[in-house]
């Protein structure tokens, strides 16, 4: 049965966020390795998002997913099941029920994050009609420069952005965001993101109309791998 969340079903959720993380650990060790002592505040961080104007959150007794308003989407990054058989059963009911009360004028549109090689997640959001509007390619770097550079640097001609990872990962040192840049300058980029001390560099991929394309042999030569999609539609 879907139900909202209480005060304290947030740190149940913060915990099984944990272990799913471990999980997400196994495919992207860099990207996606956990933070040590989080669960706490990644449980007052949950009640913030939850508290938001729009934002939905709902469990059942083996599941959880929480969706805040953004860019006209309700947009679902904390979502976890007890077990993976539970994602057709318990994570199907908890998704319609979210999208059912969170739709509206400015949420037009459902967006939930998944890893690549999350086969029963990703299996449940395509049966469900949503497809893969955005992907992220990431390459670990070997940072060349202690001092990090925070904050818009210019990469050989292109704007990039270096930042701290979200605090419930940690991978050894900050992130450089090159967004949408051409395959073809991606490696090159990213070597220089390394010389401002940033560990990892991210190339985001999102198109508008269309499915974003499943390989990028370029960026894949280079040295990215794709952990992470990002499905979107409403759910049928």
């Amino acid at each position: 049965m879907v139900r909202e969340m209480g005060e304290a079903d947030f740190d149940w959720a913060a915990d099984l966020m944990g272990r799913r993380r471990q999980q997400y650990a196994e495919y992207s060790p860099v990207f996606w390795r956990p933070a040590e002592g989080i669960e706490a505040a990644h449980a007052g961080f949950l009640r913030a998002i939850a508290a938001r104007p729009g934002a939905v959150a709902l469990r059942t007794d083996g599941a959880f997913a929480l969706s805040s308003s953004h860019e006209g989407r309700a947009f679902v990054d904390d979502f976890a099941v007890g077990t993976p058989d539970l994602w057709p059963t318990e994570g199907r009911e908890l998704l319609l029920a979210l999208w059912d009360a969170a739709r509206s004028d400015e949420q037009r549109t459902l967006r939930v994050v998944s890893a690549r090689k999350d086969d029963p997640k990703r299996s449940l959001l395509i049966a469900l009609g949503l497809a893969v509007a955005a992907r992220w390619w990431v390459k670990e770097l070997n940072a060349t420069s202690e001092a990090a550079s925070w904050g818009p640097v210019s990469l050989d001609g292109h704007d990039a952005l270096i930042m701290p990872a979200p605090p419930v990962y940690d991978p050894g040192g900050p992130v450089c965001l090159l967004g949408d840049i051409e395959s073809e300058r991606a490696g090159q980029a990213a070597l220089a993101a390394a010389g401002h001390g940033a560990v990892l560099a991210i190339v985001q991929r999102e198109q508008a109309t269309s499915a974003v394309p499943e390989s990028d042999p370029t960026l894949e030569a280079a040295g990215f791998h794709n952990p992470s999609e990002f499905y979107e539609g409403e759910p049928a």
